[in-house]
C-alpha cells in the first residue's frame, strides 16, 4: 500500500469517525473499511492510534448524566483546581 493510499483512507476514516470504523471492524469490517485483510489491519492500527490520542489529552470538563439532563462533575473539576493549585504552590516556593 503506498503513502498516498494510507493518507487517503485516513482522511476518510477521520470524516467517519473513530466509533464507526471500531464499531464496523468488530462486524468484519466490510461496510465502511472494506478491502483485502491489510487494509483491515491498517484500519485497527488507526483505531489504536486515535483511542490512545483521546488517552492523552482528557477533557478539561467532564460531563455527566444527571437528574436535569447533562452537568458538569463538580467533584472532578474541585479535584483538578487542587491539583492544579498544589503544582503552582510547588513551582512558587521553588
Amino acid at each position: 500500500m503506498t503513502e498516498d493510499g494510507k493518507r487517503a483512507r485516513y482522511a476518510r476514516w477521520e470524516g467517519i469517525g473513530v466509533h464507526a470504523i471500531k464499531a464496523d471492524l468488530l462486524a468484519g469490517g466490510h461496510q465502511l473499511v472494506g478491502g483485502p485483510p491489510a487494509v483491515r489491519k491498517l484500519a485497527w492500527e488507526w483505531v489504536r492510534e486515535k483511542e490512545a490520542e483521546q488517552i492523552k489529552q482528557p477533557e478539561v470538563l467532564q460531563l455527566k448524566p444527571n437528574v436535569y439532563g447533562v452537568g458538569v462533575d463538580l467533584k472532578e473539576l474541585g479535584r483538578r483546581v487542587r491539583r492544579f493549585g498544589r503544582r503552582a504552590i510547588r513551582r512558587f516556593k521553588r
